[in-house]
């Protein structure tokens, strides 16, 4: 079977569903089959389309399934998926999606299913969704928004008047979030010299962020790799600007990989100082170690510590980002696996543990008078502002600070910190709260 993106995107996404980790599965299948250029980037957008409109596309085919889709083989399964993702989400014509669903068919030794794969689809790809009748909301958010039951009725109860948008509104336009390296650029500068290489760019809503728009990978330009700017979120950006890290300080980022926050914290010392930025895995410090060199900063130091433990090899801070484990429910546009996530509540009350003893542990590391910033990339209440208020009763030492940092319109600034949703904002679902230490 020659290299083949549609069988590829196949292949990785009958893996997907045996063993989760949705890029590390398509990064071996499209290293086995050894796709380059268009095809590459052609299996990868099936694969993350499925992924992304699974929910909707479920739906649809079973409307044409009278035994469901879970009795088929997988391959099949993912065949009907994947075609008619193309159909009805990447502008394949129907004649040409189905026919290579077919094709796949035979290439997949699955012959015997090709009658169904071609009549299926061909009145799958013409179904009217506006049609559809929902037993109720959490089935309608299902579908309409891809979501696992879990998830659709985490937000139907949280955010029932814009459940819908969350799921399917894409963070800071759909562009790729940048921030740019103040030591080597501008903003303006960097939009200029980003359009020399054909890449469509424009100043972000946060100060210093670039929004653009790569046909690639945005670490495959010579900008990228001489340090002229870094990959983050803007609403990512905007926790560690709430640091207010400061030239010659001693700062910590205690939950750092793979170190965009590191490197913006790094920055705004002017690579004076020292930051000291650590994971508690050691391939992910690895990462940041990457991330900084490339910038030509000399002031961080990384460690791979343990966050929910106090590290008496770490000095006392001036300053301190958590960005503490997390649901990720405010990315779901970004990370499609997550809208599938179970929300067992052992295992809520588990990560809620967790997040409470890193910020007892930072409360340890922090100098009378410093700043700690609490951050998450979820929407859930008690990961947020719960955590917050509960962690100012065990230490009555810490009060929330007004933030000094203008925030961007539509986030919510309530008295235990700052809340982006994506359907008020446009930026990722992000949680942020400083506070002061009493001197």
């Amino acid at each position: 079977m020659g290299a083949n993106p549609r069988a590829a995107a196949v292949a990785a996404l009958v893996r997907q569903e045996q063993d989760g980790f949705s890029n590390l599965v398509l990064d071996a299948e499209l290293r086995r089959q050894e796709l380059e250029g268009r095809d590459k980037a052609f299996a990868s957008a099936i694969f993350y389309t499925v992924l992304e409109h699974r929910g909707t596309l479920d739906y649809i085919l079973e409307q044409f399934l009278p035994k469901g889709l879970a009795k088929l083989d997988p391959p099949v399964r993912e065949i009907l998926r994947s075609a008619l993702a193309q159909a009805r989400y990447m502008q394949v014509p129907v004649s040409a999606a189905v026919n290579e669903a077919v094709k796949l068919t035979r290439s997949f030794k699955k012959s015997s299913a090709s009658g169904l794969v071609n009549a299926v689809l061909r009145r799958a790809c013409g179904y009217d969704l506006d049609k559809a009748v929902f037993a109720d909301e959490v089935q309608r958010l299902m579908v309409l928004g891809s979501a696992g039951q879990d998830v659709a009725q985490f937000l139907s109860r949280n955010y029932p008047e814009e459940a819908l948008e969350i799921l399917t509104r894409s963070a800071d336009s759909g562009l790729t979030s940048l921030r740019a390296n103040p030591l080597r650029t501008t903003v303006p500068e960097l939009c200029a010299n980003l359009a020399e290489c054909g890449v469509e760019a424009q100043p972000g809503i946060v100060p210093g962020s670039v929004l653009a728009r790569f046909q690639g990978s945005p670490a495959e330009q010579e900008l990228f790799r001489k340090g002229y700017y870094h990959v983050e979120g803007q609403a990512s950006q905007l926790a560690a600007l709430c640091v207010g890290a400061k030239p010659g300080e001693t700062v910590l980022d205690l939950c750092a990989a793979p170190g965009g926050k590191t490197i913006l914290l790094a920055e705004q010392m002017q690579n004076t100082g020292t930051l000291f930025s650590c994971d508690a895995a050691e391939n992910r410090v690895g990462l940041i170690r990457t991330a900084v060199d490339r910038m030509g900063l000399t002031n961080v130091k990384t460690r791979c510590s343990d966050a929910t433990k106090r590290d008496p090899s770490l000095p006392l801070a001036d300053r301190i980002l958590t960005d503490v484990p997390c649901s990720g429910l405010g990315i779901l546009a970004k990370k499609p696996d997550l809208r599938y996530k179970k929300l067992e509540p052992q295992r809520q009350a588990e990560l809620h543990a967790v997040q409470a003893s890193i910020l007892d542990t930072a409360a340890q590391l922090l100098k009378p008078g410093g700043r700690l910033v609490y951050s998450t990339c979820t929407i859930d209440p008690a990961e947020n502002q719960q955590q917050v208020a509960a962690f100012l009763q065990r230490h009555p030492e810490f009060s929330v600070l007004e933030p000094e940092v203008e925030m961007p319109a539509g986030m919510t600034v309530g008295e235990w910190g700052c809340l982006s949703v994506p359907s008020r904002t446009g930026m990722d679902g992000f949680f942020l709260c400083a506070m002061k230490k009493a001197p």
